[in-house]
């Protein structure tokens, strides 16, 4: 099966697996943690993996259906096998409260369980399809340094040459993400 691309780069998936009994009220408490845990500044394991756009989990149908959406950079297979490898902890975390998961790894499994349980769209949309995760925050990083730029220069007695070799700088490095605050 496999997703619906949009432009060069994003693919949707739509996965709707059946839940055991009490799954629901289990995930509710689990996902509930997790947004505690962001809030007093933890970062979601999902951030580790660079090609989600988003990922968004969904307890529909009186609590027998969990709903599994996702917007990725590139194919379904090597989306799917790099959440696997890097998030495995946290896919068996939530998708053990579905029936008949397999597991994360190894990979082919869980492949084949999200395979048959996906739902194809029967329209999708993407904002920016033609652009990666990568490029989207690197184009956030170069807006924030600019602006940053533009207030260093701004300043009384700003060193016009410093500022420009600072920012040519700042351009040249690695994106870091989450985008240091100003």
């Amino acid at each position: 099966m496999g997703g619906k691309q949009r432009g060069n780069n994003v693919t949707e998936l739509t996965c709707i697996a059946p839940l055991k009994p009490g799954g629901a009220d289990k995930l509710r408490a689990l996902f509930a943690q997790r947004e505690a845990d962001e809030k007093q500044g933890g970062r979601s394991p999902i951030e580790q993996i660079g090609t989600i756009h988003y990922a968004r989990w969904v307890i529909i149908n009186g609590d027998k259906w969990m709903l599994f959406t996702s917007n990725f950079d590139g194919g379904l297979a090597d989306y799917l096998k790099e959440f696997a490898e890097r998030d495995e902890k946290v896919l068996n975390a939530i998708f053990q409260f579905c029936e008949g998961w397999p597991g994360a790894r190894p990979a082919d499994g869980f492949i084949k369980y999200v395979e048959d349980h996906q739902v194809t769209a029967a329209y999708y949309y993407a904002a920016y399809a033609r652009y990666t995760v990568g490029e989207v925050k690197r184009a956030l990083y170069w807006k924030k340094t600019t602006e940053d730029f533009v207030k260093k220069l701004g300043k009384p007695r700003a060193d016009k040459d410093q500022a420009i070799t600072w920012l040519l700088q700042e351009l040249a490095k690695p994106t870091p993400w989450p985008l240091p605050e100003s």
